[in-house]
């Protein structure tokens, strides 16, 4: 019988100084540490790249395989888009508290936005409305003309029905 490998405790640093340990099995991808970093920190994965000794990580290397070891350091860096955010990270506060992160074209129609959240729920698009700013925002418009900026945070609500 195969003896699992004993798990080593590595460091995520981020750009703001913070950082997160994680204890991982070295012959786990590094995807679930990727994504879990992203969402502690309310982030969309596809915007940051880790880095382990100057080398771009990939999401299904795994520690075994760069060789990291006991104690390692992974830098955690934003990308820049220098010719400005086509696609924004927004996040949807559902009714239970829970937040829900999409990366979504800043000019598409809240339309969208709302139909993926309620495909991720499981609930009718006409049983749901989102608030901003103290504000329904109109299924119409897009999210720019309503204001809703990358890492803006979006509240849904229940749409009540009745006479």
């Amino acid at each position: 019988m195969d003896q699992e490998e004993p798990k080593i405790i590595v460091k995520v640093k981020g750009q703001a100084g913070s950082s997160m340990l994680f204890r991982i099995n070295p012959a786990t991808q590094l995807r679930k540490l990727m994504l879990s970093y992203c969402d502690w920190n309310e982030l969309v994965v596809d915007d940051v790249r880790f880095l382990y000794n100057g080398r771009n990580l990939h999401h299904d290397d795994t520690p075994k395989l760069v060789k990291m070891e006991e104690g390692d350091v992974i830098d955690a860096v934003p990308i820049i888009d220098l010719e400005g955010p086509k696609k924004i990270c927004v996040f949807v506060k559902n009714f239970n508290g829970k937040t829900h992160t999409y990366n979504i074209n800043q000019a598409a129609p809240l339309e969208k936005l709302l139909q993926a959240f309620c495909d991720s729920i499981g609930l009718p698009v006409d049983a749901v409305r989102f608030i901003f700013g103290g504000r329904q925002l109109e299924r119409d418009y897009t999210l720019q003309q309503q204001n809703v900026e990358h890492h803006c945070t979006v509240h849904a609500v229940l749409r009540l029905l009745g006479s």
